[in-house]
């Protein structure tokens, strides 16, 4: 069964409602955190690659948007594929 990537369009949409967690009310698209996104193939397989630069170099809030922005992007990911 052939799978389906989301457009780079779907995803910035759906990178829109990670906030920033010190600023709960913006997003970190809003913010300009998020900078590229970008398909690519690793062993075959569609990779997403998100590129982030923090509002300051030792930002904390990092690692959290990190993680949250690999949740969303992995759960919107395997959502559409099935």
């Amino acid at each position: 069964m052939p799978t389906t990537s989301p457009t780079l369009d779907q995803i910035w949409n759906w990178l829109e409602e990670v906030v920033d967690p010190e600023i709960p009310v913006i997003s970190v698209v809003d913010l300009g955190i998020v900078r590229e996104l970008n398909w690519c193939e690793d062993q075959g397989e569609p990779k997403l690659i998100v590129t982030i630069t923090p509002t300051y170099s030792g930002c904390p809030a990092t690692a959290v948007i990190k993680e949250e922005i690999r949740y969303r992007s992995s759960s919107a990911v395997s959502s559409t594929a099935g």
